[in-house]
């Protein structure tokens, strides 16, 4: 009698929200959970409560809260964790159990938080460095613990590599013990090509006031956020008002899922640009808010082109743009700026849509004239229609699946590097309910014990 092995156990920590509306990183967790389930027993655990899906949710997974101050008992039994963040005390607790840590590196945080503070709109104080310097010590402790590290493209690839020789963990004496660059698994965001791509109701055309059945959509499918550029397209609208008073273009979504992101700068200009130059509700159209994930589809599917438009700058360099891999999905040529690597290597080189100037009205309109000629149009919809196979989940999680189903083993820790240390529950409580003067008073007690 045969008996079956069991699966390993799994536990993939996501730092936003999982259900019916969801971002970027809840759209990649919940995926990556939903593939890793054919091959292993996962749980997606949360630190925030509030983040957990909806009982009416369908997944495949276990969802279960995590206490993000008394963690133990939410990592005790798991064989791998795989997170975007863990804390020094997180770390220690998987060294010291066998625990095998996959860091998510699939967006470069230390350029992230680069942008936003540079795009923010507010001051940049040299307070400012302290904490953004906190984030670089981070990432150097996550190269120093961790065991695999998944990345998603391949800028992103040699952005990693030099911050790990940067951060001092490359050693000529030691790297045969923990060989780095041989842990880097590409492992970038997907879509779901088994999913029913049906048109169940009229959101856009016909139902929004000015916008007529026979209009020509454009549509920019995701959040207004700082390091976009919704101005440039708005002064490309503002060229087409005349000539072309049958396109429109809307935005779905202003206010991120999560209520703990505010509406970003870029956000209310664009609108206030739009205003300005008359274009409100005549041929530019906000929806406030932001749609149900699964609601998206019939927005897609009544747009003829989608709108990716970006800032020339290093947050672009190294993005991987999660809301185009929706236009692939539904087939929808995209117009994007030159830069980031999804347009570069996939969009501009396969023909899945017009690539255009960083900062450019004149040729973003241009642009939204060509590509919406009927023959250009086909042609593009046909090329997709044979590359988004590629995409798919299954694809992009591949190489994870076969690592994590192999015989897997953590890296020695460098001797040269700072250990982690175990912080006691009591500072973690501390920590948690005190105000911030009144924590670090106490916190500098507790050290002296």
């Amino acid at each position: 009698m045969n008996e079956t092995k069991a699966k390993k156990k799994v536990l993939i920590i996501s730092h936003d929200k999982i259900g019916s509306s969801m971002a970027g990183p809840g759209i990649r967790y919940h995926y990556m959970a939903q593939t890793l389930c054919a091959d292993f027993d996962v749980t997606v655990g949360f630190f925030d409560p509030s983040y957990l899906p909806e009982e009416d949710f369908a997944h495949s997974y276990k969802a279960r809260h995590i206490d993000a101050h008394s963690f133990e008992p939410g990592f005790e039994g798991f064989e791998i964790i795989i997170s975007h963040w863990l804390s020094e005390t997180m770390l220690h607790y998987c060294n010291t159990h066998s625990i095998f840590v996959v860091i998510d590196l699939y967006v470069p945080g230390p350029v992230e938080n680069l942008a936003s503070t540079i795009y923010g709109g507010k001051a940049i104080k040299y307070e400012n460095d302290f904490e953004y310097n906190r984030a670089l010590t981070m990432y150097k402790k996550f190269f120093e613990n961790g065991d695999l590290f998944l990345f998603s493209n391949e800028r992103q690839l040699d952005y990693w590599t030099g911050y790990a020789f940067g951060s001092d963990q490359i050693h000529l004496s030691t790297y045969q013990e923990r060989p780095i660059y041989d842990r880097f698994i590409y492992a970038p965001m997907g879509i779901d090509t088994n999913q029913a791509i049906k048109h169940t109701k009229d959101v856009i055309k016909g139902v929004v006031p000015g916008i007529d059945r026979h209009d020509k959509v454009l549509l920019w499918t995701g959040g207004i956020w700082n390091h976009f550029d919704g101005q440039v397209l708005i002064k490309a609208m503002g060229k087409l008002k005349n000539k072309r008073p049958d396109i429109k273009l809307f935005f779905i979504g202003t206010q991120h899922p999560n209520p703990n992101v505010p509406e970003m700068k870029e956000s209310f200009d664009t609108r206030k640009l739009a205003t300005k130059l008359g274009l409100i509700d005549r041929t530019v159209f906000f929806n406030d808010g932001w749609v149900k994930y699964s609601e998206r589809i019939n927005y897609l599917l009544e747009a003829d082109v989608a709108v990716n438009t970006h800032k020339s700058s290093i947050e672009t360099e190294f993005s991987h743009r999660t809301r185009v891999l929706d236009h692939l999905l539904a087939g929808l040529p995209t117009i994007s700026t030159k830069g980031d690597y999804l347009t570069d290597a996939v969009i501009g080189p396969k023909g899945l849509g017009v690539v255009v100037p960083p900062n450019d009205e004149s040729s973003l309109a241009d642009a939204i004239i060509s590509i919406l000629e009927p023959d250009k149009s086909s042609d593009i919809k046909k090329t997709i229609a044979l590359e988004r196979e590629a995409f798919d989940w299954e694809k992009t999680m591949s190489d994870l699946t076969q690592f994590l189903s192999g015989d897997i083993h953590k890296l020695a820790l460098l001797s040269s590097a700072p250990k982690v240390h175990k912080i006691s529950k009591t500072r973690r409580v501390v920590k948690k309910v005190l105000p911030v003067p009144i924590k670090k008073a106490i916190i500098r007690t507790l050290r002296m014990k």
